[in-house]
């Protein structure tokens, strides 16, 4: 019997790609009579205690500077009570590296998933945990000592390898999406909503305005599409972030701003969230200009809508995609670039229309049933 104890900091429902991954992880993994899943996590401030959660969570309670030591008593409490056999951690200096010193303390073997921003850098942007000396210690203190590492994608994968992980010891294991969800959304065709005609060419883009999604290469892109009235751009996230910059660019009459996705309100909604299945769904391309992505919900979503989708070169979803078919990679990541991408696009949309059937199956075995499969195999190679 596997007796697993998650540590980490922020946990579902707050949002977050990397929350949002633990718990499904978690609730998948609690369905199995061969595992009894436990997570300690630190004060989740604004969230209801009474949410309930599958498994068994210890939430730390707020009290100003006690808050740290009773995140670390709860550690202790969970593993104690749990009888935990085997720790796992999301984010190498974060939930990993709490396992490290639970693994020294109580002589447990433990595993550290990366989800990106852990060995990932941007350095002009100030972007990545290395960037931090503290933080960089940390990561290689896990990946010198874990007894098996997950990476989400090849490209997170190597990075870790970059940084002295030893490849035998890392797993690739994607993570998952609501395929069954997604698929029992009724589709509502979104164009009349938004204002825009039945044969407009969309590209979708989901996203704050934060230095690391690079936004403005996608308005620049769509400032040199200015004379194509028929292509136009979605831009979901934050109102007046997205309007602020499109207005920068001089592109407000190409972008149609829809606002956070789920508002605000909503946050602890579970995901998939109808609303934005349908914009993919009412969409032609789906478009990410972030410098990094170690494995995208959204484009992955985007894709199990059946929309192709355009990403950057250190884009972890590339391993999924077939390219020409299913997605297209910048091999330029300019203005110029991405703007002629999506102007052949639209010269092509027809045909790319007629590959929605295979562009869904290309991510159908992306479930989070399969994911906790892959978890427990992992499981089995460290007990």
């Amino acid at each position: 019997m596997v007796h697993l104890g998650i540590l980490t900091a922020h946990h579902y429902p707050r949002l977050g790609g990397m929350e949002y991954a633990t718990h499904f992880i978690a609730n998948e993994l609690q369905k199995s009579s061969s595992i009894q899943v436990s997570l300690s996590c630190n004060s989740l401030k604004g969230i209801s205690k009474e949410v309930a959660y599958k498994y068994n969570c210890y939430r730390a309670k707020s009290l100003s500077y006690l808050t740290p030591w009773l995140f670390k008593y709860n550690q202790d409490k969970m593993i104690r009570e749990q009888k935990v056999n085997l720790l796992y951690g999301p984010m190498l200096h974060g939930g990993g590296y709490y396992c490290y010193n639970q693994s020294l303390r109580h002589n447990i073997p433990f595993i550290a998933h990366s989800h990106g921003s852990d060995v990932q850098t941007v350095a002009p942007i100030s972007y990545g945990a290395l960037l931090d000396d503290n933080l960089k210690k940390r990561v290689e203190t896990v990946i010198k000592n874990a007894d098996h590492l997950i990476a989400v994608s090849q490209i997170n994968k190597t990075n870790m390898i970059d940084l002295g992980a030893e490849e035998s010891k890392i797993s690739i294991i994607h993570n998952g999406i609501h395929m069954d969800m997604i698929n029992a959304i009724p589709f509502e065709c979104k164009r009349a909503f938004l204002g825009v005609e039945q044969d407009d060419f969309l590209v979708i883009s989901v996203g704050r305005n934060k230095p690391v999604k690079r936004i403005e290469l996608l308005f620049e892109a769509f400032k040199k599409l200015k004379d194509y009235e028929k292509i136009k751009c979605i831009s979901v996230g934050p109102f007046e972030e997205l309007v602020d910059l499109a207005k920068k660019h001089d592109v407000l009459d190409k972008v149609i701003f829809t606002g956070q996705i789920p508002k605000q309100k909503e946050a602890i909604a579970h995901p998939p969230f109808p609303d934005l299945i349908n914009l993919y769904r009412s969409a032609n391309l789906y478009v990410s200009t972030s410098y990094v992505e170690a494995f995208s919900l959204a484009a992955t979503e985007a894709l199990a809508c059946g929309i192709p989708v355009i990403i950057g070169e250190k884009h972890g979803v590339k391993d999924v995609i077939y390219e020409g078919k299913t997605g297209w990679i910048m091999d330029k990541e300019t203005p110029s670039y991405l703007a002629d991408m999506i102007l052949d696009l639209y010269n092509k949309k027809a045909y790319i229309k007629k590959n929605d059937k295979l562009i869904k199956d290309s991510v159908a075995h992306l479930t989070w049933k399969n994911v906790a499969n892959q978890m427990k195999q992992t499981y089995k190679k460290v007990l």
